[in-house]
This record gives structure tokens, sequence and C-alpha cells, in this order.
């Protein structure tokens, strides 16, 4: 039984395999699981709504 498909080999290839193996780079799990997350976010169009509840939340915690 078929475990993927192309496109998500595919996705794979793109938005994991080409950050995570740049030639020299290393990675802490912590780092790698964040900055895979957000790769996700860009890739699945939610990158400005992340970023803009981002900041509502952060102005929202910041009155007194």
């Amino acid at each position: 039984m078929p475990i993927g498909s192309g496109e998500i080999e595919s996705a794979h290839r793109y938005i994991i395999q080409e950050r995570i193996k740049l030639s020299g780079s290393w990675w802490k799990l912590e780092n790698a699981t964040t900055m895979l997350a957000l790769r996700g976010l860009r890739a699945n169009g939610d990158w400005d709504n992340y970023w803009q509840n981002i900041h509502q939340q952060s102005a929202n915690n910041h009155h007194f």
C-alpha cells in the first residue's frame, strides 16, 4: 500500500529538505521544528494571517 503521493514527496523535498540540508548547516531539534512550522505556514498560504495574529496578540498583551 502506498504511503505517500508524488505531491507529498515533492512538498517534503521543497519545504523540509531544501532548508534542513543546506551545506554546512546544523540544527537543534527545537529550532528545526519551529523553522519547519513557519515554512509550512508559508507554503500553505497562511503566512500573513499567522503574523497578523501574532501582532494582534502582542498588542493585546501590552495594554495596561
